[in-house]
């Protein structure tokens, strides 16, 4: 793993891709809102099954 690379728990993937998928969040305001970066985010919703955050 590279030195600067953040490392994200499952939990935190799944939360992030919830709020994508069941609010409609764009990847931009997740970037800005949790610091993640726009292509982290894409990945994970294409990887994790999607959730809705109530």
């Amino acid at each position: 793993m590279a030195k600067n690379q953040k490392s994200y728990t499952p939990e935190f993937k799944q939360q992030a891709v919830g709020l994508y998928n069941g609010r409609g969040t764009s990847y931009p305001q997740l970037e800005r809102e949790y610091g993640v970066n726009q292509s982290a985010v894409s990945g994970w919703v294409k990887q994790l099954p999607p959730t809705k955050v109530s």
